[in-house]
């Protein structure tokens, strides 16, 4: 099945982290009126768990926390999956909010703290599958 039809069913991501990879388990963010809602209202995240917000093309990335109860590490990626920097995120925060440095194609949201507690740094490569990177083509 391929993964826009799937798009609420969790995948996978192997971390890089300071001792190897580490598996996380993400629901994907595809489509607009999902990326939109993101983890807002959560109050709970498992710890390996996130959100991976993937856009059809490169674009300047703005993230806010409106309406997110949880403190949140947000990782704005290339289309390749390295990580451009990390925000550690407060909640209910809009404005200014969070930016990527320069044009990226994807957004991890994590538990805040778990970047620093694993060692995933900007400049590291997330393996991102290709299938997932092909259900948001323009």
């Amino acid at each position: 099945m391929p993964v826009a039809a799937a798009h609420a069913a969790p995948i996978t991501l192997a971390l890089p982290v300071k001792d190897g990879t580490r598996p996380v388990v993400v629901e994907l963010a595809l489509t607009p009126p999902e990326q939109q809602r993101g983890l807002m209202e959560r109050t709970h995240l498992d710890p390996d768990a996130g959100m991976l917000f993937v856009f059809p093309a490169d674009q300047p990335l703005h993230f806010w926390m409106k309406n997110t109860l949880l403190p949140l590490d947000i990782l704005f990626l290339d289309a390749d999956g390295t990580v451009q920097n990390i925000a550690e995120a407060q909640p209910l925060v809009e404005i200014p909010g969070y930016s990527s440095l320069r044009s990226g194609r994807m957004v991890l949201e994590l538990n805040q703290g778990w970047c620093r507690q694993h060692g995933l740094k900007p400049g590291m490569k997330i393996p991102i599958p290709a299938e997932v990177l092909a259900a948001c083509k323009p």
